[in-house]
């Protein structure tokens, strides 16, 4: 009957296992097919491909933005139920005349598919991430605060980046995000788990897309060195219930960043259209 139960444990350990990787793909792929709508919003509104014209063929786009055929028929599909493009066999997609619905309908599907995957991730993060945070105040040794410090100030110098230009913007704001990702894979090293880097590795695509919107919010970046900072002293504190609440408070700023983020556009004037195919391909190379 022992024998019996832990075969039975083992089993429910591998569907659960298998059930959130399969909603760590579907986060993924939400990300790009956002990412691709984008796009080819873009070069229609850019006048690149005009009323009438062919869309680059579903091979061009994978090729062009390095995704799968699944995420380009899925922002395809989107665009037609829009109609803002029409599919025609053996043609491929043409572009219609867009009316000023179709393309604000477009740009709110952009930003419905942003939040959907905004409050996934952190609804999933919360799930992982505080569990973390306390398994590492278990198990962290002297190495681990050590490479958690060194990120920190890695953090700060980075904060005391020019930010004078564009170029010196970007830079900025690509040191941020890269560091901010390398804390809290630093924290999941410091659990001893090898499970728990790889999962934090499978989301860091659409985690890096939403860290990337939220971190260009006046004060964000500051605030989240501070909160890093808090996690950074419960671990070593050897506390997990304070690195529970510090992991918790920094997750629930991500969360009211993003919903103000959102919020803010829906009161702003629309800012100029960046290339959406640099930013597909930053989102990929990017990660933990």
């Amino acid at each position: 009957m022992r024998e019996n139960d832990a075969i039975i444990r083992k089993l429910a350990a591998c569907f659960d296992r298998q059930v959130a990787l399969e909603g760590i793909s579907l986060i993924r792929r939400q990300t790009i097919t956002a990412q691709v709508i984008t796009y080819i919003l873009d070069l229609i509104k850019k006048g690149q491909v005009r009323p009438g014209e062919r869309l680059p063929t579903e091979k061009q786009l994978t090729e062009e933005l390095a995704v799968s055929r699944t995420c380009v028929r899925e922002a395809i599909k989107s665009l037609e139920s829009l109609q803002l493009i029409s599919v025609r066999p053996k043609i491929g997609a043409i572009v219609l005349e867009p009316s000023p619905v179709a393309l604000l309908n477009a740009e709110y599907l952009s930003t419905s598919a942003f939040m959907q995957q905004a409050d996934s991730l952190i609804e999933f993060r919360k799930v992982l991430e505080l569990g973390l945070v306390a398994l590492a105040a278990e198990k962290s040794t002297e190495a681990d605060w050590a490479a958690m410090r060194e990120i920190l100030a890695e953090q700060e110098a980075a904060l005391r980046m020019d930010r004078s230009t564009p170029r010196a913007d970007l830079l900025f704001h690509d040191a941020i995000l890269k560091v901010n990702i390398r804390f809290h894979k630093a924290v999941a090293a410091a659990t001893k788990n090898p499970l728990a880097i790889m999962v934090l590795q499978a989301i860091s695509e659409p985690l890096v897309e939403v860290s990337r919107r939220t971190n260009e919010m006046p004060g964000v970046p500051e605030a989240g060195l501070r909160q890093h900072w808090a996690i950074y002293r419960a671990i070593r504190e050897n506390n997990p219930e304070k690195a529970r609440h510090a992991m918790r408070l920094h997750l629930q700023a991500a969360e009211r960043n993003a919903h103000s983020l959102e919020s803010a556009k829906d009161h702003a004037t629309p800012p100029p259209p960046t290339d959406g195919a640099a930013a597909v391909h930053r989102s990929r190379e990017e990660s933990l």
